[in-house]
């Protein structure tokens, strides 16, 4: 995240006063989640295919009961190519600093979420039709 701020930057990412309306964080964080939730889709099926997952997923598999915190637990080119889908919509929409820790702080937690064998009330799942599968 640190090492992205310059990247932001060049693409228009916003820290000053005012903060953006509340319908400009929601719309950004919603594009942000469907964009996100596509590419991730497609990339996840790709660290499946046999090759992928021998040298690079089969870390990401390495415990085998649900536990949060493994849903950040993978193998440094995992790391690079799925956080791209993170980070593409924010890199797309240069939003204000606000918008993007929001982003970024709701898409641990959906992970998070997704990992620990629990569906919650607050699941992005339960607001958003067809996401996450």
């Amino acid at each position: 995240m640190i090492l992205s701020y310059p990247a932001f930057k060049f693409m228009g990412l916003r820290s000053s006063l005012p903060l953006p309306h509340w319908t400009v964080v929601v719309s950004q964080v919603l594009f942000y989640f469907v964009l996100e939730d596509f590419i991730f889709y497609w990339g996840h099926r790709a660290l499946h295919t046999k090759w992928l997952y021998k040298h690079v997923h089969s870390v990401h598999h390495e415990y085998a009961t649900p536990f949060g915190l493994t849903s950040e637990y993978a193998h440094p080119a995992e790391i690079l190519f799925l956080g791209f889908a993170t980070v593409v919509g924010p890199a797309l929409t240069g939003p204000h600093l606000f918008t993007l820790w929001l982003w970024m702080v709701l898409r641990v937690l959906e992970t998070v979420e997704a990992h620990s064998g629990y569906h919650f009330p607050w699941s992005p799942s339960n607001f958003l039709p067809l996401y996450g599968g």
